[in-house]
């Protein structure tokens, strides 16, 4: 800590918005086209700059002070909304110096699980990764500027295609863009141009994006950018595919595969320092990690406010300028005692922590609060990722960011991918259900390149051993970052309430262990068209349209696990469902507003819809949701809703309540009719195994030209909630006839 430590303040401070991060990505092929590198001669010119710029060490910064904060947030995502699993916040002042040990100042440090924010933070969430400024400046100082630290094509598994690699210059197609030009308050001008870094064959290894480059000296402004292909673990690490061939994977259950990780953004911003160096200022990272049905969206945030900054050429100068401090210490504890005091006006006691940590063969040294749960009330604390907050990339920039690279076109595939897949392989081709009972699959999948870009063409078969009735659908889709349209051919079963999702592998299981299917089932034979979010996103909304041929079908088997050698016991019979063509279409919206099971939370849903042909209908409904926190770890949720259906719908498409998703304690179709109502209150405590609640149901369903809520059903019951309403255990007692108390388990609630 010895030596002369000027501390400057900045004159100004401005940022662009991001530009960023790092991807290491595993290894495929490194196949490159012979199409144009680039596509006019200010592209040439901007990527000459850039890569110049890139391999100039920059070693004017020798050392820094700033504020760094940072926020980390995963979901697991599910139909209803997604359930935050992790949540971190932290606010740390880094004393980065080039050389010698790096200094690091805690000044709010807070985590959360479902369990409860996390009280033992001695070793958790502390950053250990400042900037340097001599490391790459697309990955934002996540890897440095050694070629070796991104892979080896032909030593390693990981690998990243590095645009301003001249190695790698083959593998792209550069374009200019837009022109962004920002006044400084002295006059001056910055202008920066946008380089469009488009590959010419899609891969987990390298980039689409914009990076946006000052012409004069090549740096890097701003980038956004994200991977060009969804990195898939098995087909893209030779190790992994080596022991799925072997069949080391053969007992991890279909439903928990594929294993997939896709990056869908990366954002970083960079901000001019005294007009002199060009130093970070924000990062973001959006992407998915999944396993089958698990999906786990993950966000990362960064911030950077520069304090202070000591160059090579404010040390040459002969006299320092005016305001710049020199202090000199006697021992390295005198030095430590005196940077606690800049903290919070030297009111919080901080301590040199004990623990021995390094990070690339340099010591970290981290000053903590002699108070460790300071950190979880301190004003630095900065609000959760899902807020707007100074300093942070805002839902507007996120926004703008998507649409950025939305519009940048989609780069072809190196190969045509192809896979088969069947029974227990994938989760949705194994069921069972009253009418097929076990029913088995199997699907084929290719992505052709097109005109329009790569297409997914999908054809799956299935045939149930009850009734032996074939089953055929072939979808042929085109997904974007903001959309997904397909166009689907079938015949196939279907359920009359497609949101419970009665055909997937929760009323599978119960179906076939207990004899308990809530699912009310025809046929349809048809064509039908859909446009929805893409696939890795929530469904927020769905329009579709379709042309299809209804007929019933009937149950067709009474075999259940736990009723095996009964004679008198039988499934509950099923809908009779109308026969004859329909054309509609329907609108969808499913808004959910709030993550954290500590926090409000609400959401909306939506339905509009319509056919003609042998029946005529229009039929809408809402249903509303909200759940409010209470003191004592209390919670209360409240669920309204209604619809109803004018013309002459047929049976399938009329209203019914009964059951878990609607009224708890009845058995599915309790009552049906054209409209409907009903609604539910609950009121749960938190635990560390989950929460327990008291709940009330009601709900009335019959023709609209006769309401009576006299009519309506209520149950009372008591539940268990795990993961925020993930999984949940209800049991009910039926307050008006038919009384019974029914037990269900079942997925995806509110709370």
């Amino acid at each position: 800590m010895k030596g002369r430590v000027a501390l400057r303040r900045a004159t100004v401070r401005w940022g662009v918005v991001p530009a960023l991060l790092v991807v290491v990505a595993p290894r495929g092929s490194s196949a490159q086209d012979g199409a144009a590198t680039y596509l006019d001669a200010t592209a040439a010119a901007l990527h000459a700059a850039a890569v110049a710029e890139r391999g100039r060490v920059d070693d004017e910064v020798l050392q820094y002070t700033a504020k760094v904060k940072q926020r980390i947030a995963a979901s697991l995502r599910t139909p209803l909304k997604d359930r935050t699993l992790y949540r971190m916040e932290s606010a740390h002042r880094v004393f980065w110096s080039r050389e010698g040990d790096m200094l690091v100042q805690v000044l709010a440090l807070r985590e959360q699980t479902p369990v409860g924010v996390v009280e033992n933070t001695d070793n958790q969430g502390l950053f250990d990764q400042p900037f340097d400024p001599m490391d790459d400046r697309l990955l934002f100082g996540f890897a440095d500027g050694d070629a070796d630290d991104l892979g080896d094509p032909d030593r390693d598994d990981f690998w990243f295609e590095h645009p301003l690699y001249p190695e790698y210059r083959g593998g792209y197609r550069f374009a200019s863009g837009d022109t962004l030009t920002l006044s400084l308050p002295d006059g001056r001008r910055v202008q920066a141009i946008e380089l469009q870094v488009l590959p010419k064959a899609a891969s987990v290894h390298r980039m689409t994006g914009s990076l946006w480059i000052e012409p004069e000296t090549g740096a890097l402004v701003r980038a956004v950018y994200r991977l060009s292909e969804t990195f898939d673990a098995i087909r893209d690490l030779p190790e992994l595919r080596a022991e799925e061939d072997a069949g080391s994977f053969r007992y991890v259950p279909g439903l928990f595969k594929p294993w997939t990780a896709e990056l869908s953004m990366i954002a970083v911003d960079y901000s001019l320092w005294d007009f002199d160096v060009w130093l970070p200022r924000s990062m973001r990272a959006e992407g998915i990690v999944a396993a089958g049905i698990v999906k786990a969206p993950i966000s990362i945030d960064l911030s950077y406010e520069m304090e202070a900054v000591t160059t090579r050429a404010q040390l040459a100068e002969d006299e320092p300028d005016d305001g710049v401090e020199e202090i000199r210490f006697r021992t390295r504890s005198e030095a430590f005692a005196y940077l606690s005091s800049l903290a919070f006006d030297g009111s919080v006691p901080y301590e040199l922590d004990p623990a021995r940590r390094e990070r690339e063969g340099r010591r970290m040294h981290y000053l903590v609060p002699e108070d460790r749960s300071f950190l979880g009330r301190s004003p630095e604390l900065p609000p959760p990722i899902w807020e707007d907050a100074p300093g942070f990339a805002s839902q507007d920039d996120l926004a703008g960011y998507f649409d950025e690279l939305a519009g940048l076109p989609g780069a072809p595939l190196a190969r045509v991918p192809a896979t088969f897949r069947w029974g227990a392989q994938r989760p949705d081709l194994l069921r069972y259900n009253r009418v097929e009972a076990l029913s088995i699959g199997a699907r084929g999948q290719v992505r052709p390149n097109t005109p329009v870009g790569p297409l997914s063409v999908t054809a799956t078969a299935r045939l149930g051993i009850a009734d032996l009735h074939p089953n055929g659908n072939l979808e042929m889709a085109h997904e974007t970052l903001d959309r997904r349209l397909s166009v689907e051919g079938y015949h196939e079963l279907a359920s009359i309430d497609e949101r419970a999702r009665h055909l997937g592998i929760g009323n599978s299981l119960l179906a076939a262990t207990i004899g308990r299917d809530d699912g009310d089932y025809y046929r349809r034979t048809g064509a039908s068209l859909r446009w929805t979010p893409p696939v890795a996103s929530r469904r927020t909304y769905r329009v579709s349209a379709w042309a299809e041929h209804h007929e019933p079908v009937a149950t067709e088997t009474d075999f259940s696990l736990f009723h095996i050698g009964s004679d008198s016991w039988a499934f509950r019979p099923n809908l009779a469902a109308d026969r004859g063509w329909e054309y509609g279409g329907a609108l969808e919206l499913t808004p959910y507003w709030g993550t954290d099971p500590n926090l409000a939370q609400g959401g909306l849903d939506l339905t509009l819809q319509g056919g003609t042909g042998d029946y005529e209908y229009a039929r809408a409904a809402l249903v509303g949701r909200v759940i409010l926190p209470l003191p004592a770890t209390l919670r209360i949720a409240l669920e309204a809703g209604a619809g109803t259906v004018w013309g002459s719908p047929s049976v399938q498409r009329l209203w019914y309540v009964g059951g878990p998703t609607t009224l708890r304690g009845y058995h599915p179709r309790a009552l049906g009719g054209t409209s409907f109502g009903r609604a539910r209150a609950e009121l749960a405590r938190g635990f560390s195994f989950g929460r327990l609640s008291l709940f009330t149901d009601l709900a009335w369903a019959g023709e609209r030209d006769d309401v009576r809520f006299d009519d309506a059903l209520q149950s009372v019951g008591v539940g268990l909630s795990i993961l925020d309403g993930l999984i949940r255990l209800d049991g009910a007692w039926g307050l008006r006839s038919p009384r019974d108390f029914r037990f269900d388990v079942y997925l995806d609630q509110i709370l």
